[in-house]
């Protein structure tokens, strides 16, 4: 039986591995922000079109009967 000690890494190939590690994570958050972001995106847009559908609503709503209604 042969006792493999793994041997420390030096401070070179600890520093690389740090950095791979670091690149993976920044890669990572990236795409998860970009990700974030095209939903914030699709919420502001989806907010644009209810306030105009809100609006539109409204202007179709001159009618004094018709508000009524809405508003009960």
């Amino acid at each position: 039986m042969t006792d493999h000690q793994e041997t420390p890494k030096s401070l070179e190939e600890q520093l690389q591995d740090q950095k791979s590690n670091l690149e993976n994570n920044i890669r990572e958050s990236e795409r998860q922000i970009a990700t974030l972001k095209e939903q914030y995106l699709k919420v502001l847009g989806a907010l644009e079109f209810a306030a105009i559908q809100k609006q539109e609503a409204e202007k179709n709503t001159d009618d004094p009967v018709a508000t009524t209604v809405m508003n009960s």
